[in-house]
């Protein structure tokens, strides 16, 4: 009788080892994990524009106007030429299509009357981001900030 409980006391001990040993490896692992992703989250940084689409009145059709931190101008193609696109769906999808993501957008109405008479402009805005390095964003930052002489 005294063998088989000492048998059971070791059996015993080594399931409470052994599930130690398995639950000291799995936080191991999920530490690792854990800490992996908050490296990846933070060495991730992205680069911004704000792109507004400008079409004229009774048409379809428009241009881009792209503010990229440091000088806000149309966006160009092959030859150097202004982009016209076929709708404002086309230039996203051109926009996307160039590695940006859209974060956002807003649009602005303005508007005034006279003499009875008025008129209203709405002005559509995207926000677009891309994954960009720490030195490329630091670079547009230090473009972007105007210098006091």
């Amino acid at each position: 009788m005294g063998i088989s409980l000492k048998i059971k006391q070791v059996k015993f001990l080594t399931r409470i080892t052994m599930k130690n040993l398995v639950t000291m490896v799995l936080a191991w692992i999920i530490s690792l994990c854990v800490t992996h992703a908050q490296e990846t989250k933070d060495s991730l940084v992205y680069k911004y524009i704000i792109a507004q689409p400008q079409g004229k009145l009774f048409s379809d059709k428009c241009k881009l106007r792209i503010d990229d931190g440091i000088k806000p101008a149309k966006a160009k193609g092959d030859k150097d030429k202004s982009i016209t696109f076929n709708s404002f769906a086309a230039a996203l999808m051109y926009l996307t299509s160039q590695g940006w993501e859209l974060v956002s957008n807003y649009s602005i109405m303005e508007g005034g009357t006279y003499n009875g008479y008025g008129g209203t402009e709405t002005q559509t805005y995207w926000v677009l981001r891309k994954p960009s390095t720490k030195e490329e964003v630091q670079d547009i930052i230090d473009k972007s900030i105007k210098k006091e002489d």
